[in-house]
């Protein structure tokens, strides 16, 4: 299967005409026709419903388009990669992480970051536990979790995110810095499920100070938590940055603030080793800087 070829698949399924494809990828059409053709025959099945004077994509066709469009993407960044790489340039590089860390981590430190840096080209969100397993299959060059990332890949400790109890402004606890633990569970509780970073703090915490919440709700959203949280159904416990306008509170447990670690994971012999530790210098110095806006806290592992 050649990439060309499905540059050519994809032309068609973008225009619905032969005619229109062979004049976008500037081949001749009997070749395109002839190049679609036996695409199907190693396939073994027809990508498109021939009708006079179109062409719609088959049952098939939908499901191979989207593997073609990422066949051909990874195909070009491997060019553009390696094209750099010989020229002695910055890598761009891509991360996969939890959603919560892409929007408070990863997208400010793109926005205020330094243009000399190292080159962030694409965040892919996953779930804490398959971040490290993400990283392995795909070609993402770094991952960042909240466990240490297994051999073989290297791990690096970048800092603490605080598990925060969101109220609204109206709220008796808004404007305080911080709510005790033994306080927290008195009130209803929007938790996120137990398979959440900020849910098995609280309840490793709680079980530790043999605390219970009485009146909990479950969600797996961290969204739609801080949205009960506004409508006034309970206490939210995220490590989210506050949305519709909800005050924030650093959660104390008995021996210490509530928080979860981040760490970075990285293959050790990535080409673009030195890049991708400086990318990590950088986010940990953002987590100690996000870590900094609550008093007491401290960015040690």
């Amino acid at each position: 299967m050649e990439l060309r070829v499905l540059r050519y698949f994809l032309a068609v399924a973008e225009t619905g005409s032969v005619t229109a494809a062979s004049r976008l990828v500037h081949v001749a059409q009997p070749s395109l026709s002839r190049q679609l053709a036996s695409l199907e025959k190693e396939l073994g099945v027809a990508l498109f419903a021939r009708r006079p004077g179109s062409l719609t994509l088959s049952a098939a066709g939908r499901r191979f388009h989207p593997i073609a469009l990422d066949l051909v993407r990874r195909a070009g960044q491997a060019t553009e990669t390696m094209a750099a790489a010989g020229r002695g340039e910055g890598a761009a590089l891509t991360v996969v992480a939890p959603p919560t860390t892409i929007t408070d981590l990863l997208a400010p430190f793109i926005a205020g970051g330094d243009p000399a840096g190292p080159a962030l080209r694409d965040a892919v969100q996953e779930e804490p536990s398959r971040v490290f397993d993400a990283l392995l299959r795909s070609n993402a060059d770094l991952g960042v979790s909240t466990t240490p990332a297994p051999a073989p890949l290297e791990s690096a400790f970048l800092g603490r995110s605080p598990v925060l109890a969101q109220v609204p402004a109206d709220h008796p606890w808004s404007g305080r810095p911080s709510v005790p633990l033994a306080e927290l569970v008195t009130e209803p509780l929007i938790l996120m499920t137990r398979s959440n970073a900020a849910r098995l703090a609280f309840d490793e915490a709680a079980d530790q100070a043999g605390l219970t919440a009485a009146d909990v709700i479950e969600t797996g959203s961290s969204a739609f938590a801080q949205a009960l949280a506004s409508a006034g159904r309970g206490v939210c416990l995220v490590t989210d940055t506050a949305r519709f306008g909800l005050a924030e509170l650093v959660v104390h447990a008995p021996d210490a603030p509530l928080t979860v670690p981040l760490y970075a994971g990285w293959d050790p012999a990535h080409y673009a080793r030195a890049a991708i530790q400086a990318l990590v210098e950088g986010l940990r110095a953002a987590c100690d800087r996000h870590l900094r806006r609550f008093p007491g806290l401290t960015a040690r592992p």
